[in-house]
């Protein structure tokens, strides 16, 4: 691939630039908008079934405090034949049952 020379810029145009750099800009007049209509708020809507919540977050970000839950999280995965974010969302799960069943009692 041969590499092309770059044309020559026109040194008019480049001195028209920098003149219209130095130049102060007119200030517009100032735009008054018409007073907006009072918007109406929809009600919030329930999600369809397979549907995703609003207010509910599709991913999450997560900080080690060590290194012993990743090196878990991976011996279990591969003892398994199941990814690790599989094996993290199927710990994650029961997890959550175990802590909703303590605060049932």
């Amino acid at each position: 691939m041969a590499i092309k020379k770059r044309p020559q810029a026109d040194p008019a145009a480049i001195e028209a630039f920098g003149a219209a750099a130095d130049t102060p800009p007119e200030t517009p007049a100032p735009v008054v908008a018409p007073p907006a209509a009072p918007r109406q708020v929809a009600p919030p809507r329930t999600p369809q079934p397979g549907e995703w919540p609003a207010d509910v977050a599709k991913t999450l970000l997560i900080r080690w405090p060590d290194a012993t839950l990743p090196s878990e999280l991976a011996a279990i995965a591969a003892l398994e034949d199941r990814s690790q974010h599989k094996t993290a969302l199927r710990a994650l799960q029961r997890g959550l049952e175990v802590l909703r069943a303590e605060h049932r009692e």
